[in-house]
């Protein structure tokens, strides 16, 4: 408490100074009007003339009482605070006296004796009651004495009435003085109170406005602080939820180029890619196409669409004008408020987002990949980034399955037929026949050339040879199950592996291929031509216990069609019997 008592008594003190002169412009005033008032009493109420001499002392005590003031203001801004405390102790000395001479001067200054503890009054508002006590002895002494001496200047019968009655002024003086110095000390107690806790709230409220200032500051010292928490928090987050697509993007990639790498055939590979995208992405809808023929048609190749009437209108309007910068000039789009009139596929199924990212490979679009969502907003640029990255794998992964159907394609079927080579049946022949024996059914060999193949040859030259070639096996492919083997096996020599066929269903089957054979009419240009086939018949277990027995005894069939007169098919003969039977 001692330094906010400093404080107070300071502020106190530059208060008193901050009114003083104020405080002495009044006291000019006030002397003004009693000079005036002192003037009117003599010359109105008294009818006495005025005494020039006193005028000029009231002037001059006056002008003297100003004149410090002025000095005193002037002094105030020059001195440092030690010798200015001095100075103003020494001319508040000199305006209690000049009060009081001059409040002596007057007519009625026996009655206004309270205006020469004016100063003394202001006095005891900084310093106190006790410190004001000599200046009140002061102003008492100097007044009595200035009067007497005034008086006995002035009028000496009046100085002597004075004297006569002194006892009398002395009592009248004494009792204004304690009456004073009762009004100074409660005066002086109650303005230092009243100053002091004043002083003491301006304190108190400036250190709490310090106090505020610096809890502001902290406030937003903290808030910066927790302001860089949040933002690095929001740095984290993201970092992590970047990291956490990193690594779903490199494991979706990894499995992706495992299936590469290990699932050659085309569906199944899209299939798969298919289903890692509906996984990673969270999509509604995936659906991959490829592109078909000169104009790339799409076709759809997979679709997680179960619904066969949705997926039929994907399939019949996929090809549409909003999908063509993809499929014609390779952009990726992306679209989170879809229209149903603007995507017709879409109709009926509530689509309200989508991504289409172009399948490309070597500046060619191969397809598209598109997903879709049922709700708005669904996708952003990470998802189609991640969808286009993708797309690549996946291009890579057609390019690939493609090449291996080619490789695959190149080793194992004739390179102008279509039809299996003699390589890739043998194989087959061998499987099948294992089959059989483990099975128990019968395995049914048909082998059939091109009846006087080197006329055409000789005739209308070698492509047109290849022509009849094509135009034969094509027929023949259409005529064939799923499960039957067909191979050119030479020359204008052909096969054809029949699992779970019996001879006589064998037979018929090659009745109806000598038939159909004989109506084809091959053309090229100005020539056209008829052929026929001769056929040979064999099956397993009823004319051949072996591969090589199948082809060997087919073989002997087909030579006895020739021998017969061509454009015939015949069996081969039963295990332990000694003629073939002629089916015509």
């Amino acid at each position: 408490m001692e330094d906010i008592k400093q404080d107070v008594n300071e502020i106190t003190y530059v208060n008193y100074l901050k009114y003083e002169h104020n405080i002495t412009k009044t006291g000019w005033v006030v002397l003004v009007f009693l000079i005036l008032e002192d003037l009117f009493a003599r010359e109105i109420l008294l009818n006495q003339p005025v005494v020039i001499s006193i005028l000029i002392i009231q002037g001059l005590l006056l002008c003297l009482f100003i004149g410090l003031s002025i000095f005193k203001t002037w002094q105030a801004r020059c001195l440092d605070t030690k010798n200015k405390e001095a100075l103003f102790e020494l001319i508040k000395v000199l305006e209690v006296i000049i009060f009081a001479v001059l409040t002596s001067t007057m007519y009625h200054s026996v009655f206004f004796h309270f205006v020469t503890l004016l100063p003394v009054v202001f006095i005891s508002l900084t310093k106190g009651f006790k410190k004001t006590v000599p200046y009140i002895i002061l102003s008492f002494t100097a007044q009595n004495v200035s009067q007497y001496v005034m008086l006995t200047w002035l009028n000496k019968a009046g100085a002597q009435t004075l004297i006569s009655n002194y006892a009398y002024l002395v009592i009248i003086i004494i009792v204004q003085y304690l009456l004073f110095t009762l009004f100074c000390f409660i005066w002086s107690g109650i303005y230092n109170e009243y100053a002091r806790g004043r002083a003491e709230k301006n304190i108190l409220i400036d250190r709490l406005g310090d106090k505020y200032v610096q809890l502001n500051q902290a406030k937003k010292e903290i808030q910066s602080h927790y302001d860089k928490l949040i933002e690095t928090n929001n740095q984290l987050e993201e970092a992590n939820r970047r990291l956490t697509a990193s690594l779903a993007e490199l494991y979706t990639l990894q499995q992706i180029s495992q299936a590469i790498t290990s699932i050659f055939d085309m569906n199944e590979l899209l299939k798969f890619v298919n289903d890692v995208i509906i996984g990673v992405m969270g999509v509604s809808h995936s659906t991959i196409a490829l592109c078909y023929g000169s104009q790339n048609k799409l076709k759809v190749q997979v679709s997680s669409i179960f619904d066969k009437k949705d997926l039929a209108i994907v399939s019949d309007y996929i090809n549409c004008d909003i999908l063509k910068p993809s499929t014609e000039e390779g952009r990726s789009m992306i679209d989170n408020d879809v229209n149903e009139k603007d995507y017709p596929f879409t109709k009926g199924r509530n689509i309200k987002a989508m991504i289409c990212v172009p399948l490309l490979a070597k500046g060619k679009t191969l397809g598209i990949v598109l997903i879709e969502h049922k709700m708005k907003d669904a996708f952003d640029d990470e998802n189609m980034r991640l969808l286009e990255v993708i797309a690549q794998q996946v291009s890579i992964a057609i390019e690939n399955a493609r090449l291996y159907q080619q490789m695959h394609d190149l080793a194992t079927l004739d390179g102008l037929t279509g039809a299996y080579n003699r390589l890739y049946f043998n194989d087959k022949l061998q499987e099948e026949f294992n089959k059989a024996q483990e099975g128990g059914h019968d395995l049914s060999f048909l082998i059939f050339d091109i009846d006087h193949f080197k006329k055409f040859n000789d005739t209308y030259g070698h492509l047109f040879g290849d022509l009849v070639l094509k135009t034969l096996s094509g027929y023949i492919k259409k005529t064939l199950r799923k499960e039957d083997i067909f191979a050119r096996y030479g020359g204008e020599e052909f096969v054809i592996l029949m699992p779970y066929t019996s001879l006589d269903k064998a037979r018929e089957k090659a009745e109806d291929l000598r038939i159909g054979a004989s109506q084809l009419v091959v053309t090229d240009r100005m020539i056209s031509a008829s052929i026929t086939i001769s056929v040979g018949v064999s099956t397993y277990p009823d004319t051949a216990g072996s591969p090589q027995e199948l082809i060997s005894s087919a073989d002997d069939a087909l030579y006895e069609a020739k021998r017969s007169g061509r454009n015939l098919v015949r069996v081969a003969k039963a295990r332990n019997m000694s003629e073939n039977k002629e089916i015509v």
